[in-house]
């Protein structure tokens, strides 16, 4: 690909098909830089996103001819100076589709992965993930980081254990100096890859790629799990199976700084909705009510209802039940009678715990009577 920039008056669409897509082109609101950027990137969100941006960015030069996709023909302007023209009458509307859709899968709760492996895009893809607060892939796409993602999990977990052991004196005193040295050379191993995606607790809902033809992996596994790809396809790619194509140039530093800057301002602008709809759900939520009682002190006054108890002298069947006389009770039933409160059985003597059966009528003193008035008979 030619990387000498030609001027715009040269390589650029006709000036009245220029002028009317950027009178009708959508714009996006600048956020703040934030320190550490540079200043291209700060340059890019002070404009708007238009074909002229575009065109300033170097987003409509792609390869040469020999090198060229053919299932790219369509969005081929045509040919300049042995270099293939990308048709940014398309891209623009195309790009600003992705942003939608970018936005709303924020704005929804959804999870946004930024990937660019290439040496072109490893700066613009770090800095804009992190300010747009999203995860990123920079380094090297692991095989599986999507498909088999309980392990890669496992992997992070353990980065993030050895990064808690080694950031901790005292934890990091218990070790020798040949332990550290080897749990430091393992999380530089792991910083590599991981670092940008150490704090995913899923997969994400969505996926931005420059050069889908470097990242190919990734795509394969996106489509195998059903996420959505907005990717940067440039005339020496294949479009097919990316579910946003943004036709357009992914090897000058300024277009894939406009790319990246774009994407992270639509996915501030989708958090911020999020944001906002949980603080308005917060509000429409009705407190719970309070008892009826309560008091300002959060004390409740609860009321107890329960059956009265049975009187102690009610039925047969309840413990020491039954109505016990006095001590000449027997005398007749127009007797006072008075109630004695039972004892328990457990402070009860053993002679009182249960009652005595009154003796039964002695049989022999009735046959000693008789025996001693016919004794007196036969003596008169």
């Amino acid at each position: 690909m030619s990387e000498t920039p030609a001027t715009p008056e040269a390589d650029s669409p006709p000036a009245a098909a220029t002028d009317a897509a950027t009178a009708a082109s959508p714009s996006t609101t600048p956020a703040a830089p934030e320190n550490g950027q540079s200043e291209l990137g700060e340059a890019l969100k002070k404009q708007e996103l238009s074909i002229r941006a575009l065109i300033e960015a170097g987003c409509h030069y792609g390869h040469q001819p020999g090198r060229w996709n053919p299932l790219m023909r369509s969005y081929i302007f045509g040919e300049r100076n042995g270099t293939h023209i990308v048709d940014l009458d398309q891209t623009l509307p195309m790009f600003a589709d992705a942003l939608d859709f970018l936005r709303e899968t924020v704005a929804e709760g959804g999870v946004v992965l930024f990937v660019g492996t290439k040496r072109q895009a490893q700066g613009s893809i770090m800095l804009e993930a992190k300010r747009a607060g999203q995860h990123y892939v920079n380094n090297r796409w692991l095989g599986g980081m999507l498909t088999n993602w309980k392990t890669v999990k496992k992997s992070i977990d353990r980065y993030n254990q050895y990064l808690e052991i080694l950031e901790s004196e005292d934890k990091r005193a218990e070790l020798s100096k040949k332990e550290q040295a080897s749990m430091a050379r393992q999380v530089e191993k792991y910083a590599k890859s991981l670092e940008g995606i150490r704090s995913m607790q899923k997969p994400p809902d969505a996926i931005f790629i420059i050069d889908v033809g470097k990242e190919s992996i990734a795509v394969q596994e996106a489509k195998r799990l059903h996420i959505p790809i907005v990717g940067v396809v440039d005339t020496n790619c294949n479009p097919r199976g990316i579910d946003f194509v943004v036709p357009g140039n992914d090897d000058a530093l300024r277009a894939i700084g406009l790319y990246c800057a774009a994407v992270a301002d639509a996915c501030r602008e989708g958090d911020a909705k999020h944001q906002a709809a949980l603080v308005a759900q917060r509000k429409d939520t009705p407190a719970p009510a309070r008892a009826e009682g309560g008091t300002a002190t959060g004390r409740r006054v609860v009321e107890i209802k329960q059956q009265p108890r049975r009187g102690r002298g009610q039925g047969s069947s309840s413990a020491g039940g039954g109505k016990s006389y006095s001590a000449g009770g027997g005398k007749g039933d127009d007797a006072p009678r008075r109630a004695v409160t039972p004892t328990p059985a457990a402070t009860r003597p053993p002679e009182a715990a249960a009652p005595k059966a009154p003796p039964a009528p002695e049989e022999k003193s009735e046959e000693k009577s008789e025996e001693k008035s016919e004794e007196k008979s036969e003596e008169k």
